[in-house]
């Protein structure tokens, strides 16, 4: 562990604070309900705006503090910027994520996917299967709170789309169930491991 333990831990704080304000904005009445069913903009609004915003801040610190974890320092951290997808792949080259993708997968499962999602997903080359994966609901999110991915692989100049209108109002759709399911895991994990190395520092 490079960075000290009580930094370290302001880090999961952070994140767990974030979370929970996510989880209070987006109550179980919300829950299986893709944007497009709201029929007020403002309730869209809301969801793509202070929902994924959370979210991702929550994604985005508990992703950070599990790399502290395990050993990067916090200025290598830092340089990894609020990509999601990039924080994704390091996390995943330094701590088994199976657990974390079988709870997202669970919560996918349960709720669905939106009317026509599916086939969505199908017309772009991809298996209608990936709608049930973490990673496909982070990189989802990453095109709300970070850059903004194009049909085309390109990125729009509008970013941080969970921050500012856009003019196009274009978002991506998330199951944000699915990442609160993986999120919560992949907490538990991190805070017995802190909890562990306390209790070591302490005796």
């Amino acid at each position: 562990m490079t960075e000290p333990i009580e930094e370290i831990v302001d880090f999961f704080d952070y994140a767990d604070a974030y979370f929970s304000a996510c989880k209070t904005i987006f109550p179980k009445q919300d829950w299986a309900k893709s944007v497009k069913e709201y029929s007020d903009h403002k309730d869209r609004v809301f969801r793509v705006g202070p929902v994924y915003q959370n979210l991702g801040l929550a994604t985005e610190l508990t992703f950070k503090t599990s790399l502290l974890v395990s050993g990067f320092s916090k200025r290598n951290v830092t340089k990894l910027g609020h990509n999601l997808e990039k924080l994704l792949g390091e996390l995943r080259n330094t701590r088994d994520l199976n657990k974390v993708d079988d709870r997202a997968f669970e919560a996918a499962t349960l709720v669905g996917p939106p009317p026509g999602m599916l086939q969505r997903i199908e017309k772009t080359g991809q298996s209608p299967q990936a709608w049930y994966l973490f990673s496909t609901h982070i990189r989802s999110l990453n095109s709300n709170y970070n850059l903004f991915e194009m049909h085309d692989g390109g990125t729009s100049a509008e970013k941080f789309r969970s921050r500012y209108p856009a003019k196009d109002r274009a978002y991506r759709e998330v199951c944000v169930e699915a990442i609160i399911a993986g999120l919560d895991t992949l907490m538990e994990e991190i805070q017995t491991e802190l909890n562990q190395r306390l209790s070591k520092r302490e005796n």
